[in-house]
């Protein structure tokens, strides 16, 4: 299955986001993933197991009774959008990502297409500077768009932008529909992106290799936290700007291509 693919559907977000800015601030909670991110990352639900209005997690296919929360009703931009879906809909949320948070990679085990799950991301606020990787790739999502992502991958999100980024996250049920847009679909190959932060640490390493007296000074620290921050400072020092979650999602990935020389 693909990593992910941009959908041949478009929403005008003005709607959506006027729902959006109806809602109480303190409908907003925060994810209960709290050992993913760094406090930044709220959400709303919108549909949820039993029509809960304070519960932000997926709906599994074998949960009981999914239903519309109170918010529902008050969203009639997002109603219209979703029901331009048609596959049948689990979990429906709004996320958002404070400036300057992060989403930690992780994976999303119970998010596998096989087994007949999916979810969609249509964008509603965002800017170039929102930082969002699958597998190390760089997805460049805009406003509007209805993105599949396979989030049973190693993926991450740092917002390194000024303002807020929202999406409108749907949990999908597989059908002949939604699998043929996701077949019809397409990545963003060709879309222009700024310099990322995984761009700049990759090129801080190839200037660590470079130099001997840098690499006496990472090789120092044993610490996997105080190499992380180590890493991030020399980098600032001369001029390439990373991040801690950059530095960490290349140790990851490190491990896994070391485990993965060894399985048959």
């Amino acid at each position: 299955m693909v990593p992910y693919a941009r959908l041949p559907l478009a929403f005008d977000v003005a709607p959506l986001l006027a729902d959006v800015a109806a809602l109480a601030g303190d409908r907003w909670v925060v994810h209960f993933n709290q050992g993913y991110h760094d406090g930044g990352w709220q959400g709303v639900a919108l549909r949820s197991v039993g029509g809960d209005v304070g519960r932000l997690h997926a709906a599994a296919r074998d949960a009981p009774e999914v239903g519309d929360t109170e918010l529902m009703r008050n969203c009639p931009g997002i109603a219209a959008a979703l029901a331009r879906l048609r596959c049948p809909l689990r979990a429906v949320r709004l996320l958002r990502l404070a400036a300057g948070s992060v989403i930690r990679e992780h994976r999303d085990d119970d998010l596998r297409f096989e087994d007949g799950e999916a979810r969609l991301h249509i964008p509603l606020v965002t800017s170039p500077a929102v930082e969002f990787y699958v597998e190390d790739r760089r997805v460049m999502m805009e406003a509007g768009e209805c993105w599949y992502v396979d989030f049973s991958r190693p993926h991450r999100v740092q917002n390194g932008g000024e303002r807020e980024r929202i999406h409108l996250v749907v949990d999908c049920g597989v059908n002949d529909w939604l699998a043929g847009q996701i077949a019809a679909g397409e990545g963003a190959i060709g879309r222009a992106a700024p310099p990322s932060g995984q761009d700049a640490f990759a090129a801080f390493r190839a200037h660590v290799l470079e130099d001997g007296g840098l690499q006496a000074r990472l090789q120092a620290e044993t610490d996997p936290a105080a190499f992380v921050a180590r890493a991030v400072a020399l980098g600032a020092e001369r001029g390439f700007r990373f991040g801690a979650e950059d530095v960490r999602a290349a140790m990851a990935q490190g491990r896994r291509a070391w485990v993965e020389q060894w399985m048959l």
